[in-house]
């Protein structure tokens, strides 16, 4: 199973800090921060999407 690339940090430095799911760094503080990197932000997302009603 491959991993998915991810992205370059477009932050300055002082605010990279560690994905709260996976340990790689993300852009974790300051404006535009969040506690999950990128690629788990979008598994979460995927997670919370509602499946299509049928019927």
């Amino acid at each position: 199973m491959t991993t998915p690339a991810r992205p370059p940090l477009l932050c300055p430095s002082d605010q990279v800090g560690r994905c709260a799911r996976c340990q790689q760094p993300c852009h974790r503080y300051g404006a535009g921060a969040n506690p999950l990197c990128t690629v788990c932000l979008a598994k979460v997302r995927e997670g919370q999407q509602k499946p299509a009603r049928t019927g």
